[in-house]
């Protein structure tokens, strides 16, 4: 009987704000990062705790009737917000930031261009996530790995996502070849790699929950920054690693 293989986990758990449109000045991609289900359990834990405590305040019915409201970025009141934020800040906060007015028109004006480029941005922010987490001796990269990626199901609906699964293996595992600048980037990992990818509906998922509170405040934050003319990262110290694009 074989023995049963040891694999590292990483769960990554992303939610968007704003959409890639010239509509629009930025969007993001945010969420955390958990290097094992205990911890990931955990959070869920006290973050469901925290919701069931603060739900009610929400809820527009004038007898309960157990069909709560869900809690989102966009209806969270000031205090609730600051005091959820407050608990994601004790685990690894990640975000992928795009200049919208920095994109090429003609990968803006084209649906099967956005959602190619889009893949390629979240794919760069997890093999950039994998790469900080062997840099800081959080996994090895000679070690199996399973990956597991939860992402909030509406988004897919308007950017769509064309090949992120088998883009991963490919850059993860096996490395991958610049054709226009006649480079190569070495594989990240060398022993097995095994990815789960889940689209979420964020109604039952405290993960994409969390991971929407993270997006739309870093995104209101870098929308700030940029119409007053700031670096756009300031004020962005909650986030743990962060990439922006273009």
């Amino acid at each position: 009987m074989n023995k049963k293989e040891d694999y590292q986990e990483i769960y990554i758990n992303l939610d968007d704000s704003g959409k890639l449109t010239k509509k629009e000045k930025v969007t993001v991609y945010a969420g955390l990062v958990f290097l094992s289900k205990k911890e990931k359990d955990k959070f869920i834990t006290q973050y469901r705790k925290i919701i069931n405590e603060i739900k009610c305040h929400y809820c527009k019915v004038e007898k309960c009737n157990k069909k709560c409201t869900e809690i989102k970025n966009t209806n969270i009141k000031p205090k609730h917000k600051r005091r959820i934020m407050n608990y994601i800040k004790s685990y690894f906060s990640i975000a992928l930031i795009i200049d919208n007015n920095k994109v090429y028109d003609y990968i803006i004006n084209n649906k099967a261009s956005k959602g190619r480029y889009i893949d390629y941005t979240i794919r760069r922010l997890i093999k950039s996530v994998v790469q900080e987490l062997i840099k800081n001796k959080k996994i090895d990269s000679h070690k199996n790995v399973r990956l597991i990626i939860n992402i909030d199901e509406q988004s897919t609906k308007s950017n769509g996502y064309y090949n992120l699964k088998d883009g991963l293996i490919e850059e993860l595992l096996h490395g991958i070849s610049n054709f226009n600048y006649d480079t190569f980037y070495n594989k990240v990992l060398y022993g097995k790699l095994e990815i789960v990818l889940s689209y979420q509906d964020s109604g039952k998922s405290y993960l994409v929950q969390a991971a929407d509170l993270i997006a739309g405040t870093t995104r209101r934050k870098v929308k700030d920054n940029i119409e007053n003319k700031n670096n756009i990262s300031n004020n962005l110290d909650f986030i743990d690693y962060k990439i922006i694009f273009p």
